[in-house]
């Protein structure tokens, strides 16, 4: 004889014992004593200790392995939240809570993951750039153009170094990385568009910058050569990145594109 679904509940009762009161809980005619065919079908389901422990197991099982994660900024995924997830190149220095950025509403903030690279002039990624008005870019060219160059300067010079005491710290405004933001939200979003994800992805490319020249640093004090090579091509990637979304939105009627890290004075059209 096999369980009976509709008197599913009468089996846990009087199987596992219990004195509880269903009529009060879930509506039900009380159980009565009298009612010998539901016991008769609760029997024939399992032992008392095995359906029970069944019971009790199904209720305490711990959720799947898939249930999903949140991230930084509450976004439930169906998948892991890593600093490393989209690409084993990201600084293994971010925190999982990112709170050891400049502008922490970036790209892991929202969607719990890093971001991949974009190669110098490339428009493959991402696949679309949002609308700013050419005044606004053109003006956003004019007012951070000197001080992007600046930066740009700095980090190469810090590449031709082998000692960490001629590397400033990350947080030294000599990186003017907060100008590179600034110049961000100018080109990529706008008072009514809010944070687009492209300009959360240029801060994420920004922050990048940002911990790879703390790993660089880190890794010229212990000494561990290979370990500031790498550093450093990762911090070379993140820029060009920033500098190609950048690019992108730079056309004829705003002026010059900028120069990618590591090519030279020259403007690349």
């Amino acid at each position: 004889m096999s369980c009976r679904p509709f008197n599913f509940l009468s089996c846990v009762l009087i199987v596992c014992g219990s004195k509880f009161d269903s009529s009060a809980a879930f509506g039900l005619g009380r159980w009565r004593p009298q009612a010998s065919a539901d016991i008769a079908a609760a029997a024939a389901c399992s032992s008392r200790r095995n359906f029970c422990a069944a019971i009790i197991a199904t209720s305490l099982a711990a959720p799947p392995a898939n249930a999903g994660s949140f991230a930084p900024g509450g976004t439930l995924l169906d998948r892991e939240v890593s600093v490393l997830y989209g690409n084993e190149e990201a600084s293994p220095s971010r925190q999982p809570n990112n709170s050891n950025v400049i502008f922490n509403l970036d790209q892991y903030f929202k969607f719990g993951s890093a971001a991949r690279w974009i190669p110098p002039q490339s428009t493959d990624f991402p696949e679309t750039m949002p609308f700013v008005p050419v005044q606004q870019r053109y003006d956003a060219r004019k007012k951070y153009g000197e001080r992007i160059e600046k930066a740009l300067e700095q980090l190469e010079l810090i590449g031709r170094t082998s000692s960490a005491s001629d590397v400033p710290g990350m947080d030294d405004p000599v990186y003017r990385l907060r100008p590179l933001g600034l110049a961000a939200n100018s080109f990529l979003a706008t008072e009514n568009s809010g944070n687009t994800n492209q300009l959360l992805l240029a801060r994420w490319y920004i922050n990048e910058t940002y911990l790879r020249i703390g790993d660089y640093r880190s890794a010229l004090e212990k000494g561990d050569a290979s370990e500031a090579k790498r550093s450093y091509e990762c911090l070379t990637k993140a820029i060009n990145s920033y500098l190609a979304l950048i690019n992108r939105q730079i056309t004829s009627k705003v002026g010059d594109k900028f120069r990618y890290f590591g090519v030279g004075s020259e403007t690349l059209q």
